[in-house]
């Protein structure tokens, strides 16, 4: 029975709230309203304005991005092919010199082998089964042998009376090649001079075995060309090195070893700059040094050179003369930091001692990042530019040297160049007894490419190195 009520009273609520329109609100209740819509058209209108700012923005950085990603791979494409003809010039360089060497070792129709022959007691045996006289023997040039073997020689047999004959013809193997007499004015292809040195394995009456010094090791090709060509015969564990009117066997696996990566220096151009010359002369003295016999810490110093001149330049006289040359040519580097040339000085020794002895230990204490490029080794540079920290970097200023002079660049570097060291700078240094080296924590930050970066300003002055560079602002 309360039914009819309840649906008579529903038609009414709903048409009071039908009712409610414009024309039965009052002035104030319209002018609240449009205040209301008003607010909420201006809310609508500014998050579309943010939105379209927003995506504005978005849409500028990626177009940022993949400039700058197209920029890196336009340098890595450059840098690609750099390399590439880089390694067919090597290759080219090796298979000339390859190609020339084993037509000079190929022996001659019915030449007659010099006397002193080496010979393996295979070879040796074939010989004793041919009776054919044995031809005056010729001894070799006393000024090729000048200089004592520090190494075993190769074991010969017994002289016997067929020791000295050699038949007319005999079909050697890969192993057992024999250089026939040559003219005295004839040039040894790929062997320099300074590889045949006091640790050459010639054959001579030295039986003596020394242990090798670290100067023997350091005696050695300078040219990367004829390091590398030099040992191209490694396949054979006898190859011919032809001098000059003499026919020698030696072994070529002493050799093999010199086209190592440690030994494998830069190739250096004339000094271009002031810095240069001072780099270049302590060089070519040291080694000069060595090559006199000098005892090889004499001559590099220690292993963990001290830093006392490069705090206090009235120290200079009693450090070793590379701590001394280094500090003094950082000194002249007014703008550099006391972290950065404690990191500068660090790198520079380094690479000196390496240059100066070129060893696998010393190689070994190159970062990786500090060890020469293709470039660096193929391409006549100054040798300032192998202490630059990006590897990137210094094939830039070798193959654009015009573009990159020594005042410029060093100016920018020297005063931009930072190590990132959050600490003071004499906690980078540990004293041990009366000296002062850097400390081993610092040596690790100083390994760390990472920590090496560059300021603005330096981004802007050389847009085209900062892919090469981990930058930080």
């Amino acid at each position: 029975m309360d039914s009819p009520d309840h649906s008579q009273t529903a038609p009414q609520g709903s048409s009071k709230k039908r009712s409610r329109t414009v024309s039965n609100l009052t002035d104030e209740q319209v002018q609240h309203k449009r205040n209301v819509d008003r607010r909420a058209q201006r809310a609508f209108r500014q998050r579309t304005k943010d939105c379209i700012v927003n995506l504005e923005q978005q849409f500028s950085q990626l177009q940022e991005t993949a400039y700058h990603r197209e920029q890196e791979l336009i340098a890595v494409r450059q840098q690609n092919k750099s390399l590439t003809d880089h390694l067919e010039a090597i290759l080219d360089l090796v298979s000339t010199a390859l190609s020339h060497s084993r037509e000079v070792a190929r022996p001659s129709e019915g030449a007659e082998s010099d006397s002193g022959l080496h010979q393996e007691p295979d070879l040796q045996h074939r010989f004793d089964r041919q009776n054919i006289p044995s031809p005056p023997p010729s001894g070799l040039d006393q000024h090729q042998l000048n200089q004592p073997t520090t190494n075993q020689p190769l074991a010969q047999p017994s002289p016997t009376p067929t020791d000295n004959q050699a038949p007319p013809n005999v079909n050697l193997t890969s192993n057992e090649r024999v250089v026939p007499e040559q003219h005295a004015s004839y040039s040894v292809p790929h062997v320099a001079p300074t590889m045949i040195s006091n640790d050459s394995p010639l054959a001579s009456g030295h039986t003596s075995h020394q242990t090798t010094s670290h100067a023997t090791n350091c005696s050695m090709t300078e040219s990367p060309v004829n390091q590398s060509t030099g040992g191209m015969s490694q396949a054979d564990h006898f190859g011919s090195v032809p001098t000059p009117s003499s026919a020698i066997l030696i072994d070529t696996r002493h050799y093999a070893t010199r086209t190592s990566a440690f030994t494998v220096l830069p190739s250096h151009s004339p000094s271009t700059c002031p810095l240069d010359q001072i780099l270049l002369d302590f060089l070519n003295s040291r080694r000069e040094m060595l090559a006199g016999g000098a005892d090889y810490n004499i001559v590099v110093g220690a292993q963990k050179p001290t830093v006392k001149a490069l705090i206090d330049n009235t120290l200079v006289d009693s450090v070793h003369p590379l701590s001394r040359m280094l500090s003094e040519v950082l000194s002249t580097f007014p703008y550099v930091h006391q972290t950065e040339k404690f990191g500068l000085f660090f790198l520079m020794c380094l690479t000196m001692r390496w240059q100066i002895c070129p060893t696998k230990e010393n190689y070994l204490t190159l970062p990786k990042w500090l060890r020469p490029t293709v470039t660096q080794v193929t391409v006549p540079h100054a040798m300032w530019i192998d202490n630059i920290p990006w590897p990137g970097v210094r094939d830039i200023l070798i193959e654009n040297p015009e573009d990159y002079p020594f005042e410029l660049f060093s100016e920018y570097y020297s005063q931009n160049v930072s190590l990132n060291w959050s600490f003071d700078s004499l906690d980078a240094v540990s004293d041990v007894g009366n000296d002062r080296i850097l400390h081993s924590i610092f040596e690790k930050h100083i390994r760390n490419l990472k920590n090496w970066t560059v300021s603005s300003a330096f981004q802007t002055r050389f847009p085209s190195m900062m892919t090469s560079i981990d930058c930080m602002e």
